[in-house]
């Protein structure tokens, strides 16, 4: 489809992703994918429209998640600070200005990215995403929102906006696919909720990009592994994955500072991401594998988690390696691997039971 005289998505090129690893690329990337189906580049640009986050305001909790500091909002983009409590309108001419004169972009989705931008009535909602797509280069939304956030009518309105050619994509923070971590750090949803809304986006048109923390407590790495697996077998279109940050004023602190928890070093980091990688299905985007905003608080780990250092490393590991995205990407045996290695032995033979009088007969004499 098209909207404003530029092609938008419905669901994912697998030939243009084929393209990107007969180039060279050792995973798919969102940006490259983007330039070569849409023909121009395409920026993301940020907006607050003040929500929040029914994990903070008292609906689900008043604490939020283990890891999550000052409600959710940390308004960290240099470019952003300045015009963060303006109009939607405002925001989004600013912004869009911005990033046209770096010659980062010729059209533009909108980053709703702070809070729960699915957490106000329809109405609403609808008001704040016409507002946002009224400017006359922008071509769709990418709205970042929890899993437990998206009923059947929010959808339903994504999915109007999917038929007038728009593109949209929702950023769900799921974290993990494993449920005792997802309680452990409380956030009061489960692992079904991500399920059904990639379904019932895919549905609809609607792309999905999932939020992903490597390093979380009470995670094991090979449960990090399998949650690639597990999103691949979903069908989510994109991740953003990030190292967990012990931030200030969470409760995660606090258990940094008696020991309960210990950070994801450098080294163990990028082994990871590449780990993870390599067991993603090929046909899945990368939009980040580490994180450079929001970082104000942060107090562990130490080390530079900036993506301009991180995915370098992470290239180089796979390069070494020889593998790339997908490589290790497997569900159960093929057709091939149903032939057994080895034949079980036959049955033996049952011996017969002997009577007393038979075993007496042949004692010796």
């Amino acid at each position: 489809m098209m909207i404003k005289g530029v092609k938008t998505e419905r669901q994912l090129d697998r030939k243009a992703i084929d393209e990107l690893f007969r180039e060279g690329y050792v995973y798919a990337p969102h940006g490259a994918y983007i330039r070569k189906t849409h023909g121009i580049d395409i920026c993301k640009v940020p907006m607050n429209a003040n929500f929040t986050c029914p994990n903070w305001d008292g609906r689900l909790s008043k604490e939020g998640c283990v890891y999550c500091p000052n409600f959710a909002r940390q308004f960290t983009y240099e470019s952003f600070r300045r015009v963060i409590g303006q109009g939607i309108k405002d925001q989004v001419k600013d912004q869009v200005e911005y990033y046209r004169n770096k010659g980062a972009g010729e059209k533009f989705l909108v980053y709703i990215a702070f809070g729960t931008n699915t957490y106000l009535p329809v109405p609403e909602l609808k008001k704040i995403f016409d507002e946002t797509l009224d400017h006359p280069d922008v071509i769709g939304l990418t709205i970042g929102t929890r899993p437990d956030c998206l009923p059947d009518e929010v959808m339903d309105l994504l999915g109007d906006y999917v038929k007038q050619g728009y593109e949209i994509w929702l950023e769900v923070g799921q974290q993990t696919m494993h449920y005792h971590t997802v309680e452990s750090v409380l956030r009061h949803h489960g692992v079904a909720e991500t399920i059904r809304v990639v379904q019932e986006a895919h549905r609809r048109g609607i792309l999905v990009c999932m939020f992903l923390i490597m390093g979380l407590p009470y995670e094991t790495r090979s449960e990090m592994i399998e949650t690639a697996r597990l999103i691949s077998v979903i069908g989510v279109d994109a991740i953003k994955i990030y190292p967990c940050l012990v931030m200030k004023e969470t409760r995660l602190l606090s258990e940094y500072r008696t020991g309960k928890y210990r950070p994801i070093s450098m080294t163990e980091y990028a082994q990871l991401i590449a780990d993870f990688i390599e067991h993603l299905t090929p046909y899945l985007l990368v939009q980040r594998i580490s994180k450079d905003c929001g970082l104000d608080g942060k107090i562990v780990p130490e080390w530079d988690t900036h993506r301009f250092l991180v995915g370098p490393r992470v290239e180089k590991i796979l390069a070494i390696r020889g593998t790339r995205q997908g490589s290790k990407y497997k569900l159960g045996l093929s057709a091939d691997e149903l032939e057994p290695l080895s034949k079980p032995d036959p049955p033996r033979k049952k011996a017969k039971k002997r009577t007393v009088q038979e075993m007496e007969e042949k004692l010796p004499i």
